[in-house]
């Protein structure tokens, strides 16, 4: 359940700090706020649209919160090796 916490958390703070380009303060207090709120479906489709719209087409995970998938996503390897 933590792990799907984090993901939750992960997604929505990209999605508001790399795709709607707000600071990364507000984006990280938003995120927080919004992790325990989203049903896991708009969780799986706001993954989808972040990826493809950060240009990271490579989602052949077919991501689903509950199964972990995005963990070896290219973003996750990326963000790991920086």
């Amino acid at each position: 359940m933590a792990k799907k916490i984090i993901e939750t958390y992960d997604i929505v703070y990209i999605f508001l700090k790399d795709v709607l380009n707000l600071d990364e303060e507000h984006s990280k207090t938003e995120a927080e706020k919004i992790k325990s709120v989203i049903a896991d479906d708009t969780v799986n489709n706001l993954a989808k649209y972040v990826h493809k719209t950060l240009g990271l087409n490579n989602l052949d995970c077919d991501y689903d919160i509950n199964r972990e998938k995005c963990r070896t996503c290219i973003r996750r390897r990326n963000n790991n090796n920086e």
